[in-house]
């Protein structure tokens, strides 16, 4: 009996899906990649469709050039907007393949893609949801820019390998390079001394938050070498998934020359300031009128299109003799066309650049 269940075992493991495959009919083309989190995955030669799972997957492979690939997306992503969805509508037209951060495996099988893209997962994750569907699954990653930049450039050329776009991860990748590098170029050499000091508020993590909301590590601030008042606060405090938040008594400490605020978090930054009349009335950037908005940095993962027109925004505004051959109407046309592929119509988004005042609030 028990060599019995042995031979019945062996048998059934040379039955399952071996890692990577698809189900695809056999001798079709298949070649071998590897992800992010170094996993070798067997994939087809020619791929076809894709889904893409968790925070910021969808937003990569629109990166990558693939919405004509693209069979169905995660179901917040149908009624929510996020710039990729402004930029392709058609996109939440597609079928549902489950709730966030990971869909629903029948459902995923349903819409049957060639390969799955997945964010935020572990090996064992991934291994997981291969097993269940009998798809590829591949790893990426979402990093933040100015810290950890390459990961996230790692991310776009898997992809762009997986589904035959290495051109396309090529030039993006380098465009993000060099748009880094000019970006630093202009401003690394000016003197602590001469950078007015800055904050940052109303950052959304998985929801909208007020002026206590920031972020010590605010990319568009690091990207051009500003002086963030909260790069220093306690590692206790901070939180990649959960978010940064800081007292309210702290900012009036802190003092910023310049407050900025992200467009998702406006009307409870408006409220902080109105129901809280020693925070407002402590604040030189408040009295200067010195507050701008910019564009939602989070937005289910983080929006890197906007990192890099708020990071040409900040350092405009800040070193304006270090930007003044800079006009920011070309530098939106340039941003959204690179990360679009095309000529995105999204102008009513670019409003949001402003400088608010009691008045605007």
């Amino acid at each position: 009996m028990f060599y019995n269940r042995i031979k019945f075992f062996t048998v059934a493991i040379l039955l399952l899906p071996s890692c990577g495959d698809s189900g695809r009919p056999a001798g079709e083309e298949e070649r071998v990649v590897t992800d992010v989190l170094g996993r070798e995955v067997v994939v087809p030669e020619n791929i076809e469709s894709v889904v893409g799972l968790r925070a910021g997957a969808l937003r990569l492979l629109v990166y990558m050039d693939a919405v004509p690939l693209i069979v169905g997306i995660e179901e917040p992503e149908k009624r929510d907007s996020r710039p990729y969805t402004e930029a392709y509508p058609r996109l939440k037209e597609l079928p549902a393949i489950g709730p966030s951060m990971g869909g629903d495996p029948e459902m995923i099988m349903n819409a049957e893609p060639d390969v799955i893209f997945k964010t935020y997962t572990t090996a064992s994750d991934a291994d997981q949801l291969q097993a269940k569907t009998g798809i590829p699954v591949i790893a990426l990653e979402c990093t933040d820019l100015g810290r950890d930049t390459e990961t996230l450039l790692k991310s776009l050329e898997v992809a762009g390998n997986v589904i035959q776009r290495e051109e396309r991860a090529d030039s993006l990748a380098s465009y993000i390079r060099q748009t880094i590098s000019e970006l630093d170029a202009r401003t690394k050499d000016i003197a602590p001394r001469q950078k007015p000091s800055v904050y940052v508020g109303g950052i959304s993590y998985s929801g909208s938050y007020g002026l206590s909301a920031t972020h010590h590590r605010f990319a568009p601030f690091l990207l051009v070498n500003a002086n963030n008042v909260a790069a220093g606060i306690d590692s206790r405090l901070i939180s990649h998934v959960r978010g940064t938040f800081v007292d309210i008594e702290k900012i009036m400490y802190w003092d910023p020359d310049y407050i900025f605020v992200d467009k998702a978090g406006l009307s409870l930054v408006a409220r902080d300031l109105e129901t809280k009349p020693a925070l407002a009335g402590s604040l030189k950037a408040v009295e200067n009128e010195k507050i701008f908005t910019l564009l939602p940095y989070n937005n289910y993962a983080t929006n890197y299109e906007y990192v890099i027109l708020n990071s040409w925004f900040t350092g405009k505004l800040l070193y304006p003799e270090r930007f003044e051959d800079v006009d920011f109407d070309d530098i939106t046309t340039e941003v959204l066309e690179m990360f679009y592929n095309r000529e995105a119509d999204m102008a009513d988004s670019f409003k949001v650049f402003k400088r608010l005042s009691g008045q605007s609030f």
